[in-house]
């Protein structure tokens, strides 16, 4: 009898490796409804299984799907890397049109792939009368289906969570998709039994901790309320509200203990930091304008999000010096240049003239290769500082009254983002940073006039800011917040104008196309989204990055229009290399005129 259930057990999992594509290829699926047991032989009902084999799958399909591109891709959009090729176009962001032909299909395959094992854990635990993986499996989906949601606009959901789904599922409304997922996550949440535990080895996420996930499910409702907040007001701070007054009710992070982080075990799955090639380090520096905004605040996390340079040139009239005045030197690459692969990867004579991902997520050796101890580096999915970042929002907005001010939740963010990062302005790195410029407290940064809260900057401006910095890597989550405030106001490159047939030009890309793989199974479906599912119709990829989704379209065309810096337009506008004498004679020209025109915070943008 063991023997039969384990050979069907690997078959069963032979068979789920085997789905490809958001809509499930298979004429039949394995029986996993408890009261309709498969006919001869063992029944493959989920009575053979324990609800905890589904998980570490449930979880790693959905973060598989997102880390890749979010590294390649997402990370430069939200210019925190400035691209050497590939995305060397920086804002027309070409790349958005192709998230189903790398890693696997992209969020779209491994979203729905993960349903599988969503529907399985969820049925297993219900023949199992197991309440803790009923509503963990209701969590994860709706983590998963908001963020494809927000990616995509409508999408398959009503039909595709079903035990018999169909080839073809139909697109539901991002609006009903929405609420849906929010009433589900308050009962999820509901359900959960705080003192209960899971299994610790498959869980991936809280160590079996179900209090944990318990304060996740009600922390995202509080992300997405902030999310919807221009599309249906009323219903964001009537949630805000119904959870922040009812703490017992809706348990919320308490510390960076909370922290959603998947932690990945170095064996089966290893951080997407290991598994990079040196090359694609080098293909993404870190961007100037992430660089020099912690340059200027004198930040503890600039050593520990990047490393030092390599090189650093020695004359600022044909090439950009780092700014910093510590012994160890951090400076960015230009973000946003429109010209060839070979222009962007050479800005300023290369790679090693520019930092590149710090120790904190990627230790290398001396050929830049990475070693096993960043192969169980986490991966952030929701963390404390975020949510009191939208807690000092909401606040600012007058959407909630909690007895705290905008200011100690923003105050209360900064210092949760250092402590998450271990960020210490006593450190030999900070001081090797900084030297004579370092602070010395988490008082005087935030003192400092442009981080203090009533130093009368825009303070909408500053959460944001700082919001930016500490969600840095933090999957999607960056890409979502910024085209909801469009804050801080990041900049387009002049050149990316000429992009607005193929691309997003000199606004902020809007949402990413459905994949080809969907295109190609589901062809009535999509084509009815394209045209019914967005302000205006996507017949095209210009209309695909200017049409909004629901969620979007109380701001309008024009919320996503970006300010433009002048990149450069000659050989004699970039930095001097060594190999063509063209490159450098009018770089000083260019710097004086250009350079800071990139950062908002000496423009009079904040």
């Amino acid at each position: 009898m063991k023997k039969k259930i384990m050979f069907i057990r690997l078959v069963y999992i032979f068979l789920a490796l085997m789905l490809v594509s958001g809509c499930d290829t298979w004429e039949k699926d394995i029986n996993i409804n408890p009261n309709s047991p498969s006919t001869g032989g063992e029944s493959t009902s989920t009575y053979d299984f324990e609800p905890s084999e589904f998980m570490q799958d449930m979880i790693f399909n959905v973060v598989h799907g997102w880390d890749y591109i979010y590294w390649n891709v997402g990370s430069a959009v939200c210019e925190y890397h400035g691209k050497t090729i590939s995305l060397s176009q920086g804002n027309r962001h070409q790349a958005w049109h192709a998230f189903d032909d790398s890693n696997d299909g992209g969020p779209w395959v491994q979203g729905y792939k993960a349903v599988r094992y969503i529907r399985n854990m969820r049925n297993a635990a219900i023949a199992n009368d197991d309440k803790e993986y009923q509503a963990i499996a209701t969590i994860w989906e709706c983590y998963n289906f908001f963020s494809l949601t927000l990616l995509y606009g409508d999408i398959p959901y009503s039909q595709s969570i079903i035990d018999d789904a169909p080839l073809t599922p139909v697109y539901d409304k991002q609006e009903d998709i929405y609420f849906t997922l929010i009433s589900k996550l308050k009962t999820a949440s509901k359900n959960l039994d705080p003192t209960s535990m899971v299994d610790v080895n498959t869980d991936l996420i809280f160590y079996g901790d179900v209090s944990k996930w318990k304060r996740f499910a009600n922390t995202l409702l509080i992300r997405y309320a902030m999310y919807m907040a221009d599309a249906a007001p009323d219903s964001a701070v009537a949630l805000l509200n119904e959870v922040l007054l009812n703490p017992v009710t809706y348990p919320i992070m308490e510390s960076n203990t909370d922290n959603a982080m998947f932690h990945y075990d170095g064996v089966q799955y290893k951080s997407r930091y290991y598994s990079l090639e040196s090359a694609k380090m080098d293909e993404a520096p870190f961007s100037n304008v992430f660089i020099e905004r912690l340059v200027s605040l004198k930040d503890p996390r600039l050593p520990i999000y990047a490393k030092p340079v390599l090189l650093v040139h020695d004359d600022p009239t044909k090439n950009v010096i780092p700014s910093n005045e510590g012994i160890d030197k951090y400076a960015g690459h230009i973000y946003g240049i429109t010209t060839d692969n070979a222009y962007a990867s050479a800005w300023n004579d290369g790679s090693n003239y520019a930092s590149k991902l710090g120790d904190y997520f990627r230790t290398e050796d001396d050929k830049g290769t990475a070693t096993e101890a960043c192969a169980t580096v986490p991966l952030a999915l929701a963390t404390y500082s975020e949510m009191l970042f939208f807690l000092a929002e909401a606040t600012e907005k007058g959407m909630i009254e909690t007895g705290q001010t905008a200011r100690h939740y923003y105050e209360s963010a900064i210092e949760a983002s250092f402590e998450q990062y271990n960020a210490s302005f006593t450190s030999d790195k900070y001081s090797r940073a900084f030297g004579n410029s370092a602070l010395n407290s988490v008082t005087e940064y935030v003192s400092q006039p442009d981080v203090l809260y009533t130093g009368g900057r825009d303070k909408l401006t500053m959460i944001a800011e700082q919001k930016w910095i500490a969600s840095f890597l933090m999957m999607f989550e960056p890409y979502f917040d910024h085209r909801r405030t469009m804050l801080p106001k990041l900049r387009a490159s002049s050149g990316s104008e000429a992009y607005s047939s193929t691309g997003s030009a000199t606004k902020w890309p809007s949402r990413a196309a459905y994949p080809n793989s969907e295109t190609s199974t589901n062809k009535a479906n999509v084509e009815y989204a394209n045209a019914n599912a967005f302000d205006i119709p996507v017949v095209d990829q210009a209309t695909r990055n200017l049409a909004l989704m629901w969620l979007m379209q109380p701001k309008g065309q024009n919320w996503l229009q970006m300010p433009v810096f002048q990149e450069p337009n000659y050989k004699a506008d970039y930095p001097a290399r060594e190999t063509d004498a063209d490159f450098g004679t009018n770089f000083n020209n260019w710097y004086t005129q250009n350079w800071n025109s990139m950062f908002w915070w000496k423009n009079n943008d904040n």
